[in-house]
């Protein structure tokens, strides 16, 4: 009874859930490489040439960024990248949480990137129109906009889990013998379509069940908010999650950019071998400058957050991947494990190829099912037609 229960809903919440699964699995093969994508698409755009100048001051960057946007657009964050031959990337971003699809969600969205030793503006990118964008934004909410298009992808996704788990009830061998491990474990290539699709949904589903279940997770994490806090209470002993305290700083009597500048020179200086330095641009006058150093190329993992005062640029706290607890380790691994970096090169192909299988399921899942259903009729309206006088 219950193996038939969990048959029933595997096949009837897969089919509910198939296009979505399908379409957040191949815009998440894309974006396990857009870095890689980027730097071949718009060279132009990502590097400078290296001179013998000295990069000019950030205060400056910031002012002929905002002449070319306009008044209208709010920066709101900087990227910084101390590579000699990278650009840097000036964002302006405002959203609407309850507006309707893709470009109702945005108000605005620009990236605009700047040459370091010119301080001159290379490119202004309408980034709500552009491809990678794009594809972050399926992946995401399907370009519905967050309201509507996020609760659909984060329960597909949790429902995704279930197929897994359930799915796997299905693979396991009603008896442990040689031919029924070979039929779990091998694809029979030579055999008719519908036994290679069969294999292809079985034996695959179970090859890539462990990562899986880990894009899965962590993007439930993302998700959900009672998922993050669960992770931290299992990881902490029991403990509830406590939002860390950012300092804040007395309001300048006066207004200095000088600040800013001896603040990411102090940062630059820290960590001159950072793969990059993303700062948000805030208006608060108590609010620090407070500047995100990302240790290794594509690892948000290893990091070392610093905050400023706003008035001297003097050095207020910081902390970083050693100075966190258990259950904050594994929360600031969440990003890299969702998109293979944690391991390089070999995890970021290990998670396309998992999202590649993933995307598969739901279509080699559907043809089983259309198959048994439609089949056997097919079959035997041909005979009963191969027999008519």
């Amino acid at each position: 009874m219950l193996s038939r229960l969990n048959g029933w809903l595997h096949l009837w919440l897969g089919i509910v859930t198939g296009l979505v699964v399908f379409i957040v699995s191949i815009t998440g093969c894309i974006y396990v490489f857009t870095d890689e994508l980027k730097a071949i698409c718009y060279p132009d755009r990502l590097f400078v040439t290296p001179t013998n100048h000295t990069v000019q001051p950030l205060s400056v960057m910031l002012a002929n960024v905002q002449e070319a946007l306009g008044n209208e657009y709010e920066i709101s964050r900087c990227d910084i990248h101390p590579a000699p031959n990278r650009s840097w990337t000036f964002r302006a971003l405002d959203i609407n949480p309850d507006g309707f699809g893709h470009w109702g969600y945005f108000r605005y969205n620009f990236r605009v990137y700047v040459n370091p030793y010119t301080a001159e503006v290379i490119h202004v990118e309408n980034t709500n129109n552009e491809f990678f964008q794009l594809v972050l934004a399926v992946h995401t909410h399907l370009l519905l906009g967050h309201k509507i298009g996020q609760p659909i992808v984060a329960y597909s996704v949790l429902i995704f889990v279930f197929l897994l788990l359930s799915g796997l009830i299905l693979w396991w061998p009603k008896k442990w013998t040689r031919k029924a491990l070979k039929q779990s474990f091998q694809i029979k290539w030579r055999a008719k379509f519908k036994r290679v699709n069969y294999d292809l949904h079985n034996v695959l589903g179970f090859y890539t069940l462990i990562p899986a279940l880990v894009l899965a997770g962590t993007g439930l994490v993302f998700s959900f908010t009672w998922v993050d806090q669960s992770l931290y209470f299992l990881f902490s002993g029991g403990q509830r999650k406590v939002e860390r305290v950012v300092p804040v700083t007395m309001p300048p009597s006066t207004t200095s950019t000088s600040s800013l500048d001896r603040a990411l020179n102090d940062v630059l200086q820290k960590y001159p071998k950072a793969d990059m330095v993303s700062m948000r641009v805030r208006d608060k006058p108590t609010a620090p400058y407070d500047f995100q150093i990302r240790q290794l190329k594509s690892r948000t993992y290893y990091f070392e957050w610093s905050y400023y005062d706003r008035h001297t640029g003097k050095l207020l706290s910081s902390y970083g991947t050693d100075g966190l607890n258990g259950a904050e380790r594994i929360r600031a691994m969440n990003f890299d494990l969702h998109v293979g970096s944690f391991l390089g090169l070999p995890g970021k192909i290990l998670a396309f190829l998992a999202s590649l299988v993933c995307a598969s399921l739901p279509i080699t899942g559907f043809l089983i099912w259309y198959n048994q259903k439609w089949g056997k009729k097919s079959q035997t309206t041909k005979i009963r037609r191969q027999n008519c006088p």
